[in-house]
Formats: C-alpha cells, structure tokens, sequence
C-alpha cells in the first residue's frame, strides 16, 4: 500500500476547480456550525441557559451555514464572552500594519 503524504493535495489533484470551491464553502460552514456548539460546550453552557435566545433558536443558531454578525455579538455576550475582530495583510508589506482592531465588544 502506498502511503500518501499530503492526502489533501492529492485529493485536490483530481478535483474540479469548482469541486474544491464547493468542498470549501462546505468546510467553512461546518467549521462554524462546530465551533459554536464546541465554546457553548467547553464554557458548560446549556443552550437552554442563554438569554435572549430560546432553545430552538440557538439550536438554529448553531447550525446556520451564515449568521449575521450582531446574532453573534448577543450570543457571545450572553454567555459573557467578548469578541474581537482584526484583519491582516495576507501578503505583509513595509509601512503597512500588520494587524488592525475592526471591532470589540
């Protein structure tokens, strides 16, 4: 059995540009879906114990593929987390920033 070093890349090797594209909007959305049922979870945080919301909203929440950035702001706020936004150059250049405050609750 041969053993493959980057699987990713070899996966990617015999996908359509546009397979990669729809294989990671899929990536990014389930990344989001995780993560904010995973920090609910690491902060023992019972979907049912943040106000403002109803169950099967967080629940909804949770499992949205988009979200609009105040539903986070008051889903972290209730679970007294705050939150920062910052953007970097990609590509860092001399006299550029390399990290700019957008946001901060």
């Amino acid at each position: 059995m041969a053993v493959v070093k980057n699987a990713m890349k070899a996966m990617e090797s015999v996908m359509s540009e546009t397979s990669i594209a729809r294989s990671n909007e899929i990536y990014e959305r389930e990344l989001l879906m995780l993560n904010l049922a995973e920090l609910r979870e690491q902060y023992n945080v019972k979907q049912a114990d943040i106000k403002g919301f109803s169950q099967p909203a967080i629940s909804r929440i949770e499992g949205r593929t988009d979200i609009k950035l105040s539903t986070l702001i008051k889903y972290l706020t209730q679970m007294d987390l705050d939150m920062e936004i910052k953007v970097r150059p990609r590509k860092p250049k001399k006299g550029v920033p390399k990290e700019v405050l957008l946001f901060h609750t």
